[in-house]
């Protein structure tokens, strides 16, 4: 991706390397994220929660 790369296609790729790319940023934010907080039950649950979510909808638009 270079420099100049809108919005649009980080956030809905044309290629299945950037979807793989992003979905593969997103496992990571999410495990980075319930590391950090693992001392608090609800905040990690929350943070693994809305990854699963986000990995969901990501795996449901391959679909379309």
């Amino acid at each position: 991706m270079s420099a100049d790369t809108p919005i649009r296609d980080i956030l809905l790729p044309d290629t299945d390397r950037t979807a793989a790319i992003q979905v593969a940023v997103v496992a990571i934010i999410t495990l980075v994220g319930a590391v950090l907080a693992r001392r608090e039950h609800s905040v990690a649950l929350l943070v693994v929660g809305v990854g699963t979510f986000l990995l969901g909808v990501m795996a449901l638009r391959t679909l379309h």
